[in-house]
């Protein structure tokens, strides 16, 4: 967990220099009750996983250390502040009817322009990671279909996470294309996989005598 501690009292540090320096206390207990609960998910991992290699300890630790940066960048640090405001869900309800910031048309914001612009690159490449960890860490989610399915709930999860903050953009195609990414990750897994070489299966004894 040292890692992770790591990045996030430096996120700590410097988000409340940043944006918290004038915040009511109770913006600063939101922020901390949202930490604390990563560090609970985090905990509950490592105490569940063996840590057998260096490999494995490395593998870990950058999986919580990117969850952390993925969660920071798609606002899961700023949701507990916004859900706890007066009138939020009336805030949510007039969001979603005026469609304000909800785009559930695949291709809508980005028609008339490539997909291969920043945000698009952007939205593929933030779940490319999850294809490798995934089978890494996982085992039984070592298959492409349960990686890319898995993927899609995170994306969407992530999505509705954004619609909570109600200062977010939900958009269907970040979904698709968070999940492309995932499927492009697992792809890049199975084929190093592939490349590897592999341990001699053990021989077999011989009859006695």
């Amino acid at each position: 967990m040292l890692p992770v501690m790591a990045v996030s009292i430096f996120f700590i540090g410097w988000h409340y220099y940043h944006q918290y320096r004038s915040a009511s206390h109770y913006r600063l207990v939101a922020l901390v009750a949202a930490i604390l609960l990563f560090y609970a998910w985090v905990a509950i991992g490592v105490a569940r996983r063996e840590q057998r290699s260096l490999f494995d300890c490395f593998v870990q630790a950058s999986y919580y250390v990117y969850i952390f940066c993925v969660l920071t960048l798609t606002g899961y640090f700023i949701v507990f502040n916004q859900v706890s405001a007066h009138h939020w869900w009336q805030s949510i309800e007039a969001r979603v009817a005026r469609r304000e910031g909800v785009n559930l048309e695949p291709g809508f914001l980005r028609r008339g322009y490539h997909y291969f612009n920043y945000e698009g690159i952007g939205n593929t490449i933030m779940l490319l990671p999850l294809g490798i960890y995934f089978p890494l860490l996982y085992k039984h989610l070592d298959n492409f279909l349960l990686v890319t399915g898995t993927a899609m709930l995170v994306s969407i999860s992530i999505e509705l996470m954004q619609l909570a903050t109600y200062t977010r953009v939900s958009d269907i195609d970040d979904v698709l294309l968070n999940t492309a990414g995932a499927a492009i990750g697992y792809i890049i897994y199975y084929l190093v996989f592939l490349l590897l070489p592999k341990k001699p299966a053990p021989a077999e004894a011989g009859p006695a005598g």
